[in-house]
């Protein structure tokens, strides 16, 4: 991490660049970091939530790392971030999955927590949210992308039976680099509106409409 940081710095040489070690599942030292963070800047104006793991074996802490940190990292950042607060308001966008849109049999939890994560940030993305915080809230649904989640996969599936269907299911996905991933939120970014749900998958992004079924949700009509 130390030699990314230092190509960041001597890429953009007039920008601040700090890195922190966190573990999102640490609730008070991610509002420590945050602190610090606002404490350097002055401000925060951009979040990207992006932490997660994948371990079907290890419920709890893949509930509290990805579900429980994205959570924890929105709501600390909002206090820095939120007009009322003096805040500038700003861009807070987490990162969902494609399973948290649909069911997927392989990975239950990781897919709840997924499912999770496009609940929790389309909820904040309320109008009452927007006038009270000024921040705007982006979920992004993101397919197979190759990253360190992927090493070992079938060895953190809930039964040995799984191995085969896990291994062409890779083998057929469009998958895409970490690189890929960020350079469509770049541009999601740039151009977003409160409560819009993207897919990014096989280098592309592209907004999603989201129906919404109880009536109490739609004025109770």
């Amino acid at each position: 991490m130390t030699d990314a940081l230092n190509k960041f710095r001597n890429k953009y040489p007039r920008q601040g660049l700090i890195f922190y070690k966190m573990d999102v599942a640490n609730k008070n030292g991610l509002e420590a970091a945050y602190s610090e963070i606002f404490k350097n800047f002055g401000s925060i104006d951009i979040v990207v939530n992006i932490a997660g793991m994948f371990n079907e074996l290890d419920v709890m802490r893949t509930i509290t790392v990805n579900l429980g940190g994205v959570i924890n990292s929105t709501l600390a950042a909002m206090k820095y971030m939120g007009v009322e607060n003096d805040g500038k308001g700003g861009i807070i966008a987490n990162m969902s999955s494609v399973v948290g849109l649909d069911p997927n049999f392989m990975m239950p939890t990781y897919c709840a927590t997924k499912h999770g994560i496009v609940g929790f940030t389309r909820s904040l993305s309320d109008e009452f949210y927007w006038k009270k915080t000024g921040i705007k809230f982006v979920t992004l649904c993101v397919g197979v992308t190759i990253t360190p989640m992927l090493t070992n996969f079938p060895e953190k599936l809930l039964y040995s039976e799984m191995e085969e269907g896990s291994y062409r299911l890779l083998e057929l996905a469009d998958k895409q680099s970490a690189s890929d991933v960020s350079k469509c939120i770049m541009s999601i970014l740039e151009k977003c509106e409160n409560g819009e749900v993207f897919i990014v998958e096989n280098k592309k992004f592209f907004p999603i409409k989201m129906d919404s079924y109880w009536k109490m949700n739609k004025g109770g009509k």
